[in-house]
């Protein structure tokens, strides 16, 4: 057994890395931030992706450490953008996703979550998904994630992805008491696997 009290979390998104915070203290686990340049391969199969970022963080930093990586499926495009969302908001802004959905009925988006903790013996990989839907004007604002603007997911009482951020950490504390996500999986994992 080696579990410890500190999980080392290679990422660079500031969300992310929050979410991951406020999820693990709610565990009495505390989130060391680690910031790795790590090249990500492009691929269709997010889980193949968040492996190949999970295996390349280990051989850098040489201990254990959880990557994390979102695909986005829009059923109503046959699942695009899938992992790509990140090079879509490079592009994009809220209204290029407005005009994409114009005329589209099904708004349904859903979020695949993808998690990886990786050892010297193992990798393990976590995934939880959360629908939500596309709404019709932006609100709030994220100026690196376009996406955040127009996208509401299920649990958020109507409130968009950057609103729900732009309340701040206590919101966001709140919003992980009432919603699963695939940092519970790996918590309920990582504090009961070497017992």
């Amino acid at each position: 057994m080696y579990l410890l009290n500190e999980i080392n979390f290679a990422t660079t998104n500031k969300e992310k890395l929050l979410i991951a915070q406020t999820v693990c203290q709610q565990a009495g686990l505390k989130v060391k931030c680690i910031k790795l340049v790590v090249d990500e391969i492009q691929a269709e199969d997010a889980e193949l992706i968040v492996r190949d970022k999970c295996n390349q963080a280990y051989r850098l930093f040489k201990k254990p450490i959880v990557v994390s990586d979102d695909s986005w499926d829009i059923p109503a495009l046959n699942g695009f953008p899938g992992p790509y969302m990140k090079s879509l908001n490079y592009w994009f802004k809220p209204e290029d996703f407005l005009r994409l959905m114009n005329g589209i009925k099904d708004r349904t988006i859903i979020l695949h979550q993808y998690l990886a903790f990786k050892d010297k013996q193992n990798i393990k990989v976590f995934k939880n998904d959360i629908k939500g839907h596309i709404i019709k004007e932006s609100r709030g604002y994220n100026k690196n994630s376009a996406n955040m603007s127009v996208i509401v997911l299920d649990s958020d009482n109507g409130q968009t992805i950057a609103q729900v951020f732009e309340k701040g950490q206590a919101a966001v504390v709140d919003r992980y008491k009432n919603r699963p996500d695939v940092w519970h999986q790996f918590i309920d994992w990582y504090t009961t696997k070497g017992k």
